[in-house]
């Protein structure tokens, strides 16, 4: 009745990794025959510099010194500055990294789900924290 018998996944493995183990001890045993025929003449050393051609001059000043091919970093406005710090970041254009965000399926990283909730906190407790003040404020004035 192998119909009804599960598959144990552990032997199934072992069984495997016994076959692989086997495979590579007879390669093991093939390369120990071959090691004993005499060995080929090592390959040519290729020269990087081929012909009588000079060396280009050394440079005067260290690599280290040397722009990288970078622009230099624009002085932005505070203005610039504030606006890129607040603007949403790009949306994905790869849709499978979207649903890995979305799901929590990237270990270390919380899912959206839980990153809206947090947001949507936050919002609502800053909302009743200034309706508070302006209450307050308004409550201030007219007592005056």
């Amino acid at each position: 009745m192998g119909l009804f018998r599960r598959n144990d996944p552990l032997k199934s493995r072992a069984k495997t990794l016994k076959a692989r183990l086997a495979d590579v001890e007879s390669q093991i045993e093939q390369l120990g025959q071959a090691g004993n025929k005499p060995a080929q003449p090592p390959a040519a050393v290729h020269e990087l510099k081929p012909g009588d051609e000079p060396l280009p001059p050394r440079p005067s000043h260290p690599l280290s010194e040397q722009p990288l091919g970078t622009s230099e970093p624009e002085n932005e406005s505070v203005w610039q500055w504030l606006s890129s710090r607040f603007r949403k970041p790009p949306v994905s254009s790869n849709p499978r990294m979207v649903t890995f965000l979305a799901a929590g399926s990237i270990h270390g990283l919380r899912p959206l789900r839980y990153e809206r909730r947090v947001a949507r906190n936050r919002f609502l407790a800053f909302s009743v924290l200034l309706v508070l003040l302006l209450v307050g404020l308004f409550w201030t004035l007219l007592q005056q």
